[in-house]
């Protein structure tokens, strides 16, 4: 059962105490237990050994290709960062947001402007060279990593419930 419903009970006794608690007649703290059940996420705010390494490891893999190597943008790790962070959150992989943000709009939000843009995203893989290994071994992911037409490369990475989110944003500016 949803925490919300053992605090609440039935659909009308939660309008009801909802509407107290908005009027100001009962304390937020009788609301809050519910939601207190929930582990914090922690959220590594860029992290710059994680975004480092990633782009030192995918920079190799764009050498054995004769790919030239990447470089880290501010405004693509931010719109990486907030999805990875938003995905721990959530506590659900996807590249659609919970609020249904897609890749496009996260990377427009950051006022990057971009001629071909691509995006990575995992969950679970302990390091950063795990979750490197894992995008080379699928086809999709690994034509994002080995990709000669984008330049610019942000990282994201959060945990929610124990468990790492990680994103990568790729792009070429205009």
């Amino acid at each position: 059962m949803h925490p919300w419903k053992q605090v609440l009970g039935t659909r009308s006794a939660s309008i009801a105490l909802l509407a107290a608690v908005g009027a100001g007649l009962l304390p937020v703290a009788i609301v809050l237990p519910a939601i207190a059940q929930r582990p914090p996420v922690a959220v590594a705010q860029a992290n710059v050994t994680i975004a480092q390494e990633i782009l030192r490891l995918v920079n190799v893999e764009r050498q054995r290709v004769n790919a030239p190597p990447l470089v880290l943008n501010d405004k693509l790790t931010a719109a990486a960062q907030r999805h990875a962070q938003d995905m721990a959150t959530s506590r659900r992989m996807s590249h659609t947001g919970s609020d249904g943000s897609t890749m496009r709009s996260r990377i427009d939000a950051t006022q990057y402007n971009w001629s071909t843009i691509g995006e990575n995203v995992a969950m679970g893989q302990p390091t950063a060279a795990a979750v490197v290994a894992a995008w080379m071994s699928s086809p999709g992911h690994r034509q994002n990593i080995l990709n000669p037409a984008f330049t610019e490369l942000g990282v994201g990475y959060a945990t929610g419930a124990n468990r790492p989110y990680w994103a990568q944003v790729f792009a070429r500016p205009r």
